[in-house]
């Protein structure tokens, strides 16, 4: 492949995988309306022989492996421009957090209206709207550390990936094994670190099909003995009443199910390019691309909005997992789903914006973007472990700290805020033979 050339696969595994995930969450949310309110469960507690459903829809991993290939190009070129770790830090950043910000900006005010309304039977989905910020917190994260390792990736090549692993093993072992919580929540890093250290070895061509073939076939056979022993229980994500879930943190076993996930991706990438040149298939690939944010930031309030609407007309609910209950549970996906489409059409030009002006290069400037990082993916974890109906709330516990969404928001102000003043008293200079640089457009691998 050229190296400027348009790889539409990982556009596809990209906007595919960000569907997915939301097609997931809706398929397990079991959202009804009772005494006068919505109350939202999960059908995987209800019907624990659903579990499947989380290893097909569980693919937040494919995000983390595409990312790694767009964030070794965006640095690659970051610094064939002459360009520093600050300007990247803040074009990586930015176009996540204008969209964000909107989102964020309406469901708090919303939040605010529906509390002093009562509620208005709405009470207990606050933390719902707030939940998928949780994935754009460690991805900052991430983003951030892609130099580290890319620098990595190219002195100690494959030993990267076996010490990636093995701090999961042992952040699995203090967790269950010691008790030790904290070593518990590092996999949050270790595990999206390991997802996106392979995403730079597909950038490269270095992931051929025997390689894909064995990551696929070893991936499964140890999630599956992992899933056959304790701790690690069937589903790929929480379930209320469970004490012991993979996702939050991330497991070994989440760990080897992306594992698997990206080898049969890769096995399937031939045909799957084939597919992909036909005009309307491609179409749909960047339309998906270029509002990926939106669709995944507003999916859960379409979900709560349709719920709201419909379910207090008398939607049938029949017993969950029954033939019934899918083709109601189906049928009625139709509604968030063209709830989400109009909200898109409407908040996603959001994404469609400007790359900000470049910033010095420098270790001050370097040290301070990456401090504004630091305060923004505290600040992105912090809200999604709180409520946006009650600002003030103390929401999950988030490893030692008790978040609030009001301390959220103003980490990630400042956060944000940083980047802006760094623009301002450290605009870019150009050097011998390179030209002064202005903000240029990202495209959806970008």
């Amino acid at each position: 492949m050229e190296p400027d050339a348009r790889d539409r696969f990982v556009d596809l595994l990209r906007g595919g995988s960000i569907v997915a995930v939301v097609v997931g969450h809706w398929l397990v949310a079991d959202v009804r309306w009772a005494d006068g309110r919505l109350v939202e469960t999960s059908s995987l507690a209800e019907v624990p022989a659903m579990w499947p459903i989380t290893w097909a829809f569980l693919v937040i991993p494919l995000f983390f492996f595409v990312g790694g290939f767009a964030n070794r190009r965006s640095w690659e070129g970051t610094r064939s421009r002459g360009e520093g770790y600050a300007t990247y830090l803040d074009r990586r950043v930015h176009r996540m957090l204008v969209p964000t910000a909107l989102y964020l900006a309406v469901v708090c005010t919303v939040g605010l209206v529906v509390d002093a309304a009562g509620g208005l039977g709405l009470g207990a989905m606050g933390g719902l709207f707030l939940q998928p910020l949780w994935f754009l917190g460690a991805y900052v994260c991430v983003v951030a550390l892609a130099p580290v390792m890319l620098a990595a990736h190219g002195r100690w090549g494959a030993a990267v990936l076996v010490v990636l692993a093995a701090l999961v093993v042992v952040g699995d072992l203090g967790r269950f094994g010691l008790g030790l919580a904290a070593l518990g929540y590092l996999n949050v890093l270790w595990v999206w670190l390991l997802m996106h250290q392979l995403g730079f070895w597909y950038a490269q061509g270095e992931l051929d099909r025997a390689t894909a073939r064995w990551m696929a076939g070893t991936g499964l056979l140890l999630t599956g003995a992992l899933v056959a022993l304790e701790p690690y229980p069937a589903t790929m994500v929480g379930v209320p009443g469970v004490s012991v879930g993979n996702m939050h943190p991330p497991t070994l076993a989440v760990t080897t199910l992306g594992i698997a996930q990206i080898g049969a991706c890769l096995l399937l990438r031939p045909a799957l390019v084939r597919w992909l040149q036909r005009p309307g298939a491609w179409r749909a690939v960047v339309l998906v691309n270029l509002t990926i944010m939106s669709i995944y930031l507003w999916h859960q309030a379409a979900l709560t909005l349709a719920a709201r609407l419909t379910l207090p007309l008398g939607w049938p609910d029949p017993p969950p997992g029954s033939l019934a209950w899918w083709a109601a549970h189906l049928a009625w996906l139709a509604v968030p789903g063209t709830l989400l489409a109009g909200i898109v059409a409407v908040v996603g030009r959001a994404e469609q914006v400007r790359a900000p002006t470049a910033i010095r290069a420098g270790p001050g400037t370097a040290g301070a973007a990456a401090g504004a990082v630091v305060l923004i993916g505290l600040g992105l974890l912090d809200l999604a472990g709180s409520s946006a109906l009650d600002l003030l709330a103390a929401g999950q516990p988030l490893g030692p700290f008790t978040p609030t969404a009001v301390l959220g928001l103003v980490l990630l102000a400042v956060g944000w805020a940083a980047f802006a003043v760094l623009r301002r008293v450290a605009p870019w200079r150009a050097g011998p033979g390179l030209p002064a640089r202005a903000g240029t457009g990202v495209s959806p691998s970008g």
